[in-house]
């Protein structure tokens, strides 16, 4: 993995890795090492809070957030996604029933696809 583009963008996420090492699980990674360059390693951080920060807020670094919902939960999970970050660069479902993946659809703001 290549280092992230500059001091400032490291500092911005080495912040968001101690955040998680606070607040929620780190499941992968973690690790900034700034002494020669500035490289975090890909990390994978988990959370029990639907409006954790590193869910709600856009990273643009080597860091993703999961939260695993409660199956009955499913349409207020929705809504969540759907509404934490006007820019929903990496919000997503995951699931393996085609009933939830409609819903999914339906309920998302997801744009109709065009062709180019």
């Amino acid at each position: 993995m290549g280092a992230v583009i500059d001091k400032s963008a490291f500092g911005k996420i080495s912040e968001y890795v101690e955040d998680a090492r606070k607040n929620a699980v780190i499941l992968a990674g973690g690790r900034c090492e700034g002494s020669k360059g500035y490289f975090i390693s890909p990390t994978l951080v988990e959370t029990k809070d639907p409006g954790y920060r590193l869910l709600c807020e856009e990273i643009f670094g080597p860091v993703v957030t999961l939260h695993v919902y409660d199956d009955e939960r499913f349409a207020e999970t929705l809504k969540t996604v759907d509404e934490t970050s006007p820019y929903a660069l990496t919000g997503a479902v995951f699931a393996r029933d085609r009933a939830a993946i409609r819903q999914a659809a339906s309920a998302l703001r997801v744009p109709p696809a065009t062709s180019t």
